[in-house]
């Protein structure tokens, strides 16, 4: 399995966050037609970690989920479920914020982590 995907194993597998957003969890970005509330992952860097020998020991992934919501609350509501799940699969996050795009009038939550593989 990938990075990705065991990434993508974490956010479906965790109730309270499906229950928020049901299936609607997506690498890189939102299909058109799709309600909100919804999760976006995306990998910023992959990083390895080298031995002196030549091979890759670890690679160290950063990831960016981002919950989206039509409001703040929603957008909060589905950051936490994220965190939370990530908490859970032994994942603390690296930072968080949240931010609102103009442009479609959608809030978002943003949970950054770095996970190793």
């Amino acid at each position: 399995m990938s990075a990705e995907s065991d990434l993508y194993a974490v956010l479906a597998g965790y109730a309270p966050l499906t229950a928020l957003v049901s299936t609607r969890i997506f690498p890189d970005a939102i299909p058109e037609d799709k309600a909100l509330p919804a999760v976006v992952y995306s990998t910023e860097a992959a990083a390895p970690e080298w031995c002196l020998n030549n091979s890759a020991a670890a690679t160290a992934y950063r990831f960016r989920i981002v919950g989206w919501g039509t409001t703040r609350t929603s957008a909060k509501a589905v950051g936490d479920a994220i965190a939370a799940a990530l908490l859970a699969a032994g994942v603390p996050h690296d930072n968080r914020f949240s931010g609102f795009d103009a442009e479609v009038g959608q809030f978002a939550d943003v949970v950054e982590i770095t996970w190793w593989a």
